[in-house]
This record gives C-alpha cells, sequence and structure tokens, in this order.
C-alpha cells in the first residue's frame, strides 16, 4: 500500500487548504477519493493502491508548491483513531524530512524497514531520486506554459493546432511552451517511476512475509 501524506508549507495552514486541495486532487484523478485520514484537520492524507495516482498527486502539489509531500510504503491497518502501519509511520517519517528547512524539492519517499530489509529502502531511495527530478521540472514551469500544458491529453498526437487555436497562439508558440517545459519527457518518466514505486511494494511486501 502507499500512504501519501502532505503537510502545509505556511505559518498559518487552513483545512480551507485542504478541501481545496482533495477536490483538486479528485477532479485530476477522476476517481471518488475518501476525506483525508489525518488526524490533524490542516494535513492531507490518502491510503492508495495505485502508483499513478500517488505520483499525480504528488507532482500536482509540487505545481502547487504550497505542500511537503511524504510518500510511504508499506502496510496499513485501520483502527478505531485512524490509521496505523507500517506505510504509515514511514509516510510520517518522509514527510517529517521534506518539510525540513532547505529542500530544494519538499518530496520524501521512505519505504518500510522490517529488519534486515535493505532492498526495498534501495527502491525507495531510487524512486525518490527520480520523483524529486520530476518534481523539480513541475515546479519551475511559468505560468504560460501551463495554459498550454492543461489543454494537452498525454500521449495524444495532433493537438498543437487545436490548443493554438483555443489559446489564441500561434502553432510554433505552442510547441515551443511544450519543448521548454519538458512536458512529454515528464510524462515518460511517470512511467518509470510509477513502476519503482510498485516494485518498492512488492520488496516491502515479501521483506515482511518472509519473517525476518
Amino acid at each position: 500500500m502507499f500512504v501519501v501524506t502532505m503537510t502545509q508549507r505556511t505559518t498559518e495552514p487552513s483545512e480551507q487548504n485542504v478541501r481545496a486541495l482533495q477536490k483538486e486532487l479528485a477532479q485530476r484523478l477522476g476517481a471518488d477519493l475518501p476525506g483525508s485520514w489525518a488526524a490533524d484537520s490542516t494535513m492531507y492524507q490518502q491510503v492508495l493502491t495505485s502508483s499513478h495516482h500517488v505520483v499525480e498527486m504528488a507532482l500536482h502539489a509540487m505545481r502547487l508548491g504550497t505542500w511537503n509531500v511524504g510518500i510511504g510504503v508499506g502496510s496499513v491497518v485501520e483502527n478505531g483513531n485512524g490509521l496505523d502501519g507500517s506505510g504509515v509511520k514511514a509516510a510520517a517519517l518522509a514527510v517529517s524530512i521534506a518539510a525540513k528547512q532547505g529542500q530544494l524539492v519538499p518530496l520524501r519517499v521512505e519505504a518500510a524497514k522490517p529488519p534486515r530489509g535493505v532492498e526495498q529502502t534501495q527502491l525507495g531511495q531510487h524512486t525518490q531520486s527520480v520523483l524529486q527530478l520530476l518534481g523539480h521540472i513541475v515546479s519551475r514551469r511559468s505560468t504560460a506554459e501551463w495554459a498550454v500544458l492543461d489543454q494537452l491529453t498525454p500521449g495524444v498526437r495532433g493537438q498543437q493546432r487545436r490548443v493554438a487555436e483555443e489559446l489564441d497562439m500561434t502553432v510554433q508558440a505552442v510547441s515551443q511552451a511544450i519543448k521548454r517545459s519538458l512536458y512529454n519527457t515528464e510524462h515518460d518518466v511517470r512511467s518509470a517511476v510509477s513502476l519503482l514505486l510498485d516494485q518498492t511494494g512488492a520488496a516491502v511486501t515479501i521483506q515482511s512475509n518472509s519473517g525476518y
């Protein structure tokens, strides 16, 4: 399981910001998301089985620039007070590190660490490195670039003329915005990040079931 925990990068965190984030994420994922599992109403927490949804959530938060993101890979148990398990603890550790001052990309991935477990933590570190790179790319895009990118459907060819007409731009300007933003590269690499997350999850499960 994947646990995504987010804290606000502001001196005045609010429940309103959490509700706005919940709405935006539900729209981007095209799915009905349960309310935040976080005990603190100014934090956001979700449990996910889809690595693609994890990547989408993390990169959207990096785009907003107002959230610290911690991704935990491990078990999740629901109890009367909320959630518990190694994945929840890993996400809590991840977001606490992500929130430290001086982090260029406030995003961290932590895998549960059963005794003697090594492989899953290495995979988690590889996942984090690539996802942080994507987060850096996303966070540096301009408003003008996002105006173009938000009109695109990943993997569909022949969209530039339509987008140019909708935004009253030249096809060349649209093409340049796509190239500058590394849009196609981002979506190619997303698949690699999702695969690494899935491999990390599988490694954690194997270690947990092995009895070590």
